[in-house]
């Protein structure tokens, strides 16, 4: 077939990352013009990365969501134009792909005599999410549509986007677009199939809510909502989004560092390493296969030590020489004295390879010490690693409760010498991952829920001024508490690129707000506003302390709360809202006509289920307009 593609695409920044390219770049083997239309403006670079894999590049301004820039795309490129090809293709920037040849969908679409197909289809929703009345109709969803020449030449479809409304919501998106193309052009007597049909699958998304069979059964395209849509509704619906990836690495040749550079630079941290549960649990008695040590001991770490405790450098150093791989030791502590006393414990140890250096000011401590004293040896490329450690007693929260969270840190970078090695080589086995760093801790300290404190404002701040485009996450950022972690030092250049001076930082680092707590906080964007993915890891004896706890925590506090997790949130939103009219109206009726409202109430309550999964199911924003 003679085939044109028009991609409709959207960024904020106007950057196009690798994984647009590398789709366009696969389609081009199977359609003979392509059409790249985005909402807005691109960066220069953005523009030279499309303009090499595609035949026109045009910008358009952001409104009408992508129905309008499809609509003035096709209009502009004419549908006199259009009629000379076999196939009109209107795809989006929405997902990843091709996961499997995009020959297996076109060879068995091909076999088709329709007059119009897509990849996956949406099942009838009754009563209809967000209208007062209704059904949404079942529907070939529009990340990919494929027109053929019939329709595409037919006086029908020129006037359905001659009649298109200017679009202004996601949901009149879906009402005039999405969820009325395919009835609109059935009913006028066209046909339609798709690849992956509902019929087959128990839900009325599968491509999100049954990702795992459909990856499974070779679906070509992987949404990048499943990265984004929210862990709570993943919960209700036990989507595994790990065994995704499980099943990609083993059948598949797409170059999954695509999807996480993506997915690092623009999707809430915590939330896609939830979905895609980005936590390793390493045991201290696994036995390490002969391969992974080679592959370990490969590696060349920089062991950074902020020594302001320099009776601590023995305890520090035995968890240093943990690492399986040849290293650099440098300590930077504060006074001429502990300089010497540290130089002299590193000769007692027999360390080959080490420096001690004074840092200029006490401000900012660790903080500081790492990103200013030791600057020009996280430049250095010779080092795969960088293994952070300092000398944390935390007077301030005494002895227990210090005590555990230096035990939560080191105990879950470095447990043990087998621990170590599985930390490393996933380095080595991963060459997109940019750190890792020890689960939030939340034993002896109320960071669930709050972990940003007094710091996010200014976070974000920082983030605008270094061009950190990751979206902060919304209450409990993932980020390296306690800041001590592992990295690629090229993860860290956003930081080092700064231009931080030791001026900038505070004397008094323990205040809420301070340079270094919140740079603290910002060493994991650091990484992925680098498109550098971002893992927790965990040691077997601590993961079981930690889990015990959490579960207890999550079913004391469920226990007072009705339904599923995502009713609970949503009525706890309610809640810190207010009471609203519906509700009290809801009060009023059940106390008034309690027979009727019991009557009643399994059709309020499906209802409301149907509309909250919907709401959680929406796209955040929306102004790219695809859906």
């Amino acid at each position: 077939m003679k085939r044109i593609a028009f991609y409709l695409f959207w960024e904020k920044d106007g950057g196009v990352d690798r994984y647009v390219s590398y789709c366009l770049e696969k389609l081009r083997e199977h359609v003979e013009h392509i059409v790249v239309v985005s909402n807005g403006p691109l960066a220069d670079d953005g523009r030279a990365a499309l303009e090499k894999v595609a035949d026109e590049v045009w910008e358009r301004e952001n409104v009408g969501y992508d129905v309008w820039g499809y609509k003035e795309g096709l209009e502009r490129f004419g549908f006199d134009r259009l009629a000379e090809y076999d196939e009109l293709i209107l795809l989006n920037y929405t997902f990843f792909g091709p996961m499997y040849p995009f020959s297996e969908m076109f060879d068995r679409a091909q076999m088709w005599d329709v007059d119009f197909w897509g990849i996956t289809e949406h099942g009838e929703v009754r009563p209809h999410p967000f209208a007062a009345k209704g059904v949404l109709q079942r529907h070939i969803q529009s990340h990919w549509i494929a027109v053929r020449q019939r329709m595409l030449a037919s006086a029908e479809f020129r006037e359905y986007w001659a009649d298109m409304p200017m679009i202004t919501s996601y949901e009149q998106s879906v009402d005039e677009h999405e969820g009325r193309f395919t009835q609109y052009f059935e009913e006028r007597g066209f046909s339609s199939d798709v690849l992956f049909r509902g019929e087959d699958y128990t839900s009325l998304n599968p491509i999100l809510d049954e990702v795992v069979q459909l990856t499974a059964d070779r679906c070509p395209i992987l949404k990048r909502r499943t990265f984004f849509h929210s862990p709570l509704y993943f919960s209700d619906y036990a989507i595994i989004g790990r065994d995704v990836i499980d099943i990609l690495e083993r059948t598949s040749d797409y170059p999954l560092e695509l999807v996480w550079e993506n997915i690092a630079r623009t999707t809430e941290p915590r939330v896609a390493a939830t979905n895609f549960s980005l936590h390793r649990i390493y045991s201290d008695a696994l036995e390490i296969d002969a391969e992974r040590l080679e592959r370990a001991r490969g590696m060349r770490a920089l062991v950074a030590i902020h020594c302001y405790y320099d009776d601590m450098i023995d305890e520090l150093m035995e968890y240093a020489e943990r690492l399986p791989c040849s290293r650099h030791v440098v300590v930077t502590t504060d006074t001429e004295q502990k300089r010497s006393a540290i130089k002299a414990a590193l000769a007692r140890r027999g360390e080959e390879s080490y420096e001690v250096r004074l840092t200029e000011s006490n401000a900012g401590r660790d903080v500081s010490a790492f990103l200013l004293g030791c600057a020009d040896l996280l430049r250095d490329e010779s080092f795969d690693i960088v293994l952070k450690l300092h000398s944390k007693r935390s007077p301030q929260d005494g002895p227990v409760v210090g005590g555990w969270f230096k035990r939560h840190l080191i105990g879950n970078l470095l447990h043990s010498e087998n621990y170590a090695t599985n930390i490393v080589d996933l380095f080595a086995e991963r060459p997109e991952l940019g750190m890792v760093i020890p689960p939030v801790i939340h034993i002896g300290f109320p960071t669930l829920g709050k972990a940003w404190y007094h710091n996010k404002e200014r976070a974000a701040e920082l983030c605008r001024q270094w061009g950190i485009t990751t979206p902060l996450d919304e209450s409990t950022p993932l980020s390296a508490y306690g800041s001590m972690f592992i990295a690629r030092p090229r993860a860290l250049r956003t930081l080092l690129d700064a231009g931080l001076t030791w001026d900038d930082f505070d004397e008094e680092t323990y205040v809420d707000g301070s340079l270094a707590h919140v740079v603290e906080r910002l060493f994991t964007y650091s990484s992925l506003g680098a498109g550098m993915p971002v893992y927790t890891v965990q040691s077997t004896e601590l993961a079981s302390i930690n889990y015990a706890s959490l579960e207890y925590k999550l079913q004391n506090f469920s226990q007072g709360l009705p339904g599923t997790v995502m009713q609970q949130r949503d009525y706890l939103d309610r809640l810190q809202r207010g009471p609203s009219l519906l509700s009290v109206g809801k009060r009023v009726f059940w106390t008034r006509l309690p027979r009727l409202a019991r009557l009643l109430h399994p059709a309020y309550d499906a209802s409301r289920r149907t509309y909250v999964r919907w709401r959680m199911g929406r796209t955040p924003g929306a102004k790219g307009g695809a859906s």
